[in-house]
């Protein structure tokens, strides 16, 4: 009511009695406004103090008298103010005594029994949901100072210019709000200046509870842990690896594009920065005592990375979660250190349920195809056995007879055919990989194996590039088996050239073979993986066993393989050998 009086002059009258105002103005409803304020805080104060026990309406006393005395006296003053229309300049000085006075009472209240020792609690979302109303209420109290300065020295501001001042400041304020990179910082500045933690963790934790309800892949997991850690980190350089102590990391998830696609950023089981998270909680580039288990230049200072923390369950290492700096320009602490340890236990909890899940299903999906291929070589017994014993009836009247030795030999050669491509397929479902590696020279064996089968692969032209000087560790029939089938799977997709070439990677211990053709490629809902399982095929006259069989040599031996559509057209299989001593 008092801002009133600064703001709005023009609909009052000075007289010798006080201040008088009109019925039903703006200095009514405020009256009226602040009258039915002072009921509800009566009504809260009634409320509090029924609910006090005796021991504890001792201690709040004075705090309850003081406050209805301040009650009561603003009860009176606006009433007499409502009834009359005025403001009696009487009044200002008992109502200021009738306040101070409550306020006194107050103040004895809370030092005497250190009523405010609590320990208060603002959510952080109700901070941050403030802070953009609380910066335009600052703004327009600043504006109106400064009007009210004016107006005290008879400088008058232009109605235009006043309301250009209030839009350009609403303005100011609405793209501050929706910039991401100052709310961030806002954040930062309030988490780290009013809060013990600079984290929330219990809404974290159940923030990414939530998101993993409906995670059932590694790949859902993953985008859940990286939206979480979007929102709750003040970094965009984030970087997921994930992976087995068997066949290292692989490089899952990054938030920001810094990585070069020519470029392999697997990690090895051996490599320095895996070996020293198996044995420490984080990494972080800022502290001493790592420098010599880990290499000054490393993956980590090639993506400024500055943070890594293990995702670990029991003694498995299931991969890691690096970031970059800050963009606040702040430090990594121990708030960093355990926010992230809590969700990449989280994390590493639901990724190896969902890998022991997916185990599951494939063991099983083992056993229906090992109770098939029972009943299929049943069936193909059963179809020598009737062969035998017809060729063995007719065989003393008939064995001179022409006619007869031909559909003879035509028989039992259609049994054996049939018998030997039903089995050697089956063989392969059963699991009987019985690999005996040696160190070979893979482009002798490579070159080799082309030769023998170019009878085969008629219509398909194989180019080789290769080393002769690069060894591996393999069984080099197995190894031929491998190539047959990913040669004739080219040719039946309607290839007319592959190229086969060899990398090395010494650092790795492991060679890799490229086998790009032109064909028309994969279909995409058949990549990364979906193409290696059994009795899945794209051709009118395949059986789905070719990529599968080939995939459960390659686990035999060591190995492993990939596919994926290059840029130029075809299908990119990439095949992983361990490279020899």
């Amino acid at each position: 009511m008092h801002l009133c009086l600064l703001f709005f002059k023009g609909s009052i009258v000075y007289g010798k009695d006080g201040i008088v105002f009109p019925k039903y103005g703006i200095y009514f409803y405020c009256g009226i406004f602040l009258l039915l304020s002072i009921f509800l805080m009566v009504w809260r104060l009634e409320h509090f103090w029924r609910s006090l026990s005796p021991v504890n309406r001792w201690e709040y006393k004075f705090l309850v008298v003081g406050s209805y005395l301040v009650c009561g006296a603003m009860t009176w003053t606006v009433s007499h103010r409502l009834t009359y229309l005025r403001f009696n300049p009487d009044h200002f000085l008992l109502l200021s005594a009738l306040l101070l006075f409550g306020w006194i009472l107050i103040l004895y209240a809370v030092v005497r029994h250190r009523l405010l020792n609590r320990k208060l609690f603002v959510s952080r979302k109700v901070v941050f949901a403030f802070v953009a109303p609380l910066a335009f209420g600052l703004y327009l109290t600043i504006l109106g100072f400064v009007i009210f300065l004016m107006d005290l020295f008879g400088l008058s501001l232009p109605l235009v210019l006043y309301r250009l001042l209030f839009v350009i400041g609403l303005t100011a304020i609405i793209s501050m709000a929706l910039s991401g990179k100052v709310r961030h910082s806002v954040r930062f500045f309030i988490s780290t200046h009013f809060y013990i933690n600079k984290y929330e963790y219990r809404d974290e934790w159940l923030a990414f509870s939530r998101l993993l309800k409906g995670a059932l892949t590694e790949n859902e997991i993953v985008n859940a842990l990286d939206q979480v850690l979007a929102q709750s980190l003040y970094t965009n350089i984030i970087f997921i690896w994930l992976g087995d102590d068997k066949h290292g990391y692989r490089l899952a998830f990054e938030k920001k594009r810094l990585t070069d696609p020519k470029k392999n950023y697997h990690l090895s089981p051996a490599d320095p920065i895996v070996a020293f998270l198996r044995k420490h909680h984080h990494y972080y580039r800022e502290e001493k005592g790592h420098e010599k288990e880990i290499p000054e230049k490393t993956l980590f200072s090639e993506l400024n990375i500055v943070l890594a923390v293990p995702l670990t369950i029991g003694e498995q290492l299931l991969g890691l979660i690096a970031l970059g700096p800050e963009f606040t320009d702040g430090r990594y602490g121990d708030d960093d250190f355990d926010l992230l340890t809590a969700l990449g236990t989280q994390a590493a909890s639901a990724l190896l349920a969902a890998k022991m899940a997916e185990e599951l299903s494939r063991t099983r999906q083992q056993e229906v195809w090992n109770i098939m291929s029972a009943f299929i070589l049943h069936d193909v017994k059963n179809a020598a056995g009737n062969a035998d014993p017809s060729i063995r009836q007719n065989a003393p009247a008939h064995l001179h007879d022409p006619e007869f030795q031909k559909d003879m030999l035509d028989t039992i050669d259609d049994s054996l055919k049939r018998m030997a491509k039903v089995q050697d397929r089956l063989s392969a479902l059963k699991g009987d990989i019985s690999p005996m590696s040696r160190e070979v020279c893979l482009c002798r064996v490579l070159t080799g194996g082309c030769q023998k089968l170019a009878k085969r692969l008629f219509g398909l032209r194989v180019n080789i590039r290769c080393n002769e000087s690069i060894i591996v560790k393999t069984d080099p029939d197995l190894l031929l088996h491998i190539l047959e089938n990913l040669l004739i799977n080219s040719l039946e997709a309607g290839a007319t050239e592959t190229s086969v070439g060899i990398k090395h990677f010494p650092e790795r211990y492991q060679v890799e073979i490229n086998l790009l053709d032109n064909g028309p490629g994969v279909p995409a809902e058949l990549l990364p993986n979906a193409i290696f399982d059994p009795f899945l095929t794209t051709k009118p006259k395949g059986s789905g066993i070719g990529l599968w069989q080939v995939k459960q040599i390659l686990t035999g031996i060591g190995g492993n393989i990939t596919a994926e559509n290059s840029d130029s057209g075809g299908a990119l299989f990439v095949v992983t050998l361990p490279a020899g001593t």
